[in-house]
């Protein structure tokens, strides 16, 4: 295992890089409120077949923080991606990018660019919408008049209720500091992380390094959401994951993406909104399949 700090303007992000060079990358992306070791059970099995990257977003864990007042908005953490590509496989290397939650949202619109695109080869997504998709989806549906796709938007929205709590001011950085640690490991063993798993061990000051910083990203990213991509416009392989015991994300947000990407398959999977702890074997398998498949496509083309 190497360990990078990659320099990106006022942020250092710190990355581990795991198994052999010469195999295909791939690239995974943490969510809120997480770092680099939620993929521990996808690294471990994952590095003897690729070179597996994970790394911690800027202001969480060993990453450092920005001053900036806008540094969570979604194209500065864009940028930070393609640093930690270049790092890895050179300015005009590709990766397969896997992503959950809030990397998840943040890998949409990595994809949705075409400068960032060109350095994807496959997209796998799980618990987490491109962003201006999910507001353009509630729009649609709200405006049919229709009660059934009404209450759909609403239902989304009452799922949606820890946006609303992260942008009070103050009062989530009280909680945090105040009872950070049980409130994490609750949240965490409730959606899909059995209470036994390591990852769940981490001290108050490591909680806190996980959440702080990265409380942004809901207060500058909902008021400034990224561009809605146009029709037909996502052409990489997206491979969507939809985990079927999520309590934070309806499979109904995705209903219009055939509309956006060229490319895109569908896979129920077992488990809550972490499934990829809770059922690893079944997450790691969807990964290698669709990765595999691509990189076949590469040779026969």
């Amino acid at each position: 295992m190497r360990e990078l700090m990659v320099n990106r303007l006022d942020v250092e992000l710190y990355v581990q890089v795991h198994g052999d060079e010469n195999k295909p990358t791939i690239l995974f992306l943490h969510g809120f409120p997480d770092c680099h070791r939620t993929w521990e059970n996808q690294v471990r099995v994952l590095k003897k077949d690729y070179q597996v990257v994970t790394f911690d977003m800027r202001g969480v864990g060993k990453s450092t923080w920005s001053a900036r007042r806008d540094a969570y908005l979604i194209e500065h953490l864009l940028a930070d991606i393609e640093a930690v590509i270049n790092a890895v496989v050179g300015g005009s290397g590709q990766v397969h990018l896997v992503a959950h939650d809030w990397g998840s949202v943040i890998g949409w619109s990595f994809i949705s660019d075409a400068k960032y695109a060109s350095r994807v080869l496959s997209y796998t997504s799980m618990s987490g919408p491109h962003l201006r998709l999910m507001l353009d989806w509630m729009r649609r549906n709200l405006l049919t008049g229709e009660p059934r796709r009404m209450a759909k938007a609403l239902r989304q929205a009452m799922l949606s209720w820890y946006v609303y709590l992260f942008n009070l001011p103050m009062l989530p950085e009280f909680v945090i500091k105040r009872f950070g640690r049980p409130i994490w490991r609750t949240a965490l063993s409730i959606n899909g992380i059995d209470k036994a798993d390591d990852y769940l061990n981490a001290s108050q000051p490591e909680v806190e390094s996980l959440c702080l910083n990265s409380i942004n990203l809901y207060r500058q990213n909902v008021r400034r959401p990224p561009e809605l991509p146009a029709p037909n416009s996502i052409n990489i392989p997206v491979q969507l994951l939809i985990a079927d015991g999520d309590m934070f994300i309806s499979d109904e947000l995705f209903e219009f993406y055939g509309e956006y990407v060229a490319d895109l398959q569908c896979h129920g999977i077992k488990g809550k909104h972490w499934a990829h702890h809770g059922h690893p074997q079944d997450f790691n398998r969807y990964v290698k399949q669709f990765v595999n498949q691509v990189e076949g496509r590469k040779r026969i083309n």
